[in-house]
């Protein structure tokens, strides 16, 4: 079976052969194509390996369509959905099919595929969006990698270990812990890992983009054939429906910052308590929540398709409460990202509620991460320490920026066309873009709501912005805040 890149090398040798009786070089194909010899080089032989090229011996020009080739080379298994190579995530089975070369099937037993998801196998050379065959078999060796099922529902891919009073499934990752499975823990192996299929190996789809190196991620040229923009203005552009449907079509390595105001207390329904009141969420149609485990795992979702699309170097905000932060806080430690700072917004005129048996909530917390470890951060220290942050009576002149900022609600300006529940000041976004990115960086929020973000990055300038959001409302009064900003500018 081919794939999109390798088609169009098949039906040029084709009509180069049956107009001139004899075959293309590896040259005549890569000035055609324009692509480099040494990469089409890699197409013929991945082309000859399937079987739908040969090549004669001690003959120029020797590449020839073998014409006794169908389909009889590849062979469809079932692929039963996502595998974890980090946390264990829930066993899901979306019965599929994909084609598989005979050659990587063992002669006997049965085979089915996965699609693998984390990072915590990458030093055994498996990553993030590989497909692995399995074959089934509930017994393992030390030493194997195995598909275990924990607590019946939850799938992971580790190295197997089988030691005194426990199992230990080893990751190949040094930024993960083991999994330690004591005796009397439920553990079932599902299978063990043949063979790992890279992404040009099984026919894929077509790309819901289609970048090249003298393009970014901004570029007209590069844009959703699936996700249409729901309004698009130069350095603006929001997309409306399920954010992890829209993160999956963003080129990797692309964005420079994520601040996300995830929703909370997810409920059946589909709807979510904001500032006391039932507004629908950004869960789209896997909204069953179950209680913690399920929320966490919905957190999870959402920040590893973040993690995917910032740079190595990129930040990511995540603003919340007690009924999110700390899940979020977690997950983020378990997908890899370095948290730098935790910030608590003081909210200084936060109304009393004389009816409540507790505190007042009067503040949020930020947590500012980066995505790896290693990898160098923007932080704008000077502007921090000496800018004009004339709303915030913490911050001292001259000395550097603390870790609790107090900045008023919106202000009646901000809600002039209308306000999300949870809709954060301006000058809390500003401060948050200007301390963690530079001119040109590209900012985006998977649950804009009404786009404050978007709306401080239009009035520091210089800046592009995503935003996506299920809801329709919300995105209706983020454009007309952004036409009322490109029309008189707020100091």
């Amino acid at each position: 079976m081919l794939t999109p890149k390798q088609k169009p090398i098949i039906e040029y040798i084709k009509k180069y052969i049956k107009k001139k009786g004899y075959s293309p070089s590896l040259e005549d194909i890569g000035k055609h194509l324009k692509l480099a010899k040494s990469t089409i080089h890699q197409h013929v032989e991945t082309l000859k390996s399937k079987g739908y090229l040969k090549k004669v011996e001690n003959r120029p020009r020797s590449i020839e369509l073998n014409k006794n080739k169908g389909d009889s080379n590849l062979v469809s298994i079932p692929l039963l959905g996502t595998i974890a190579a980090g946390e264990p995530i829930e066993a899901i089975e979306d019965k599929e099919t994909i084609a598989i070369p005979k050659n990587k099937l063992p002669k006997s037993g049965e085979t089915f595929a996965l699609r693998v998801k984390g990072d915590s196998m990458i030093d055994e050379g498996i990553h993030d969006g590989d497909t692995i065959l399995i074959k089934k078999q509930s017994v393992a060796e030390n030493g194997d990698k195995v598909v275990a099922l924990l607590d019946g529902n939850e799938a992971t891919l580790k190295t197997f270990y089988k030691e005194k009073g426990q199992v230990r499934l080893q990751p190949a990752n040094k930024n993960y812990q083991p999994i330690i499975v004591k005796r009397g823990q439920e553990l079932t192996l599902q299978g063990i890992l043949l063979d790992v299929v890279k992404t040009e190996e099984i026919e894929q789809p077509a790309k819901l983009f289609v970048p090249s190196p003298e393009r970014d991620i901004w570029s007209r040229n590069i844009i959703f054939e699936k996700a249409k923009p729901y309004f698009e203005d130069t350095g603006f552009v929001l997309y409306h429906g399920n954010c992890l449907n829209i993160l999956s079509q963003l080129p990797a390595d692309s964005v420079d910052m994520v601040f996300a105001d995830p929703p909370y207390n997810l409920s059946n329904n589909g709807f979510s308590l904001h500032a006391g009141k039932r507004v629908s969420v950004n869960k789209g149609a896997w909204d069953k929540s179950r209680g913690f485990k399920d929320d966490y795992n919905f957190h999870y979702k959402w920040l590893e398709a973040c993690r995917r699309i910032l740079k190595p170097g990129g930040s990511l905000w995540v603003s919340g409460t007690y009924h999110s932060i700390y899940q979020c806080g977690y997950a983020l430690q378990s997908l890899g990202y370095h948290i730098l700072n935790d910030i608590s917004w003081f909210k200084p005129n936060g109304s009393p509620n004389l009816s409540c048996r507790y505190f007042t909530a009067s503040h949020e917390t930020l947590i500012w991460a980066r995505r790896d470890k290693n990898a160098k951060h923007l932080f704008n220290y000077n502007l921090m320490k000496n800018g004009n942050w004339p709303e915030d009576f913490i911050k001292k002149p001259n000395l550097q920026m603390r870790s609790v900022w107090a900045i008023y609600p919106p202000k009646k300006s901000e809600k002039e066309f209308g306000k999300h529940p949870t809709q954060k000041p301006i000058e809390l976004l500003r401060r948050i873009i200007l301390a963690s990115t530079k001119p040109n960086a590209i900012i985006l929020d998977p649950f804009t709501g009404s786009s404050t973000t978007g709306i401080a990055s239009e009035i520091i300038g210089k800046r592009k912005f995503i935003g996506i959001d299920t809801e329709r409302e919300f995105l209706d009064i983020s454009i007309k805040r952004f036409k009322e900003v490109k029309r008189t500018p707020i100091s």
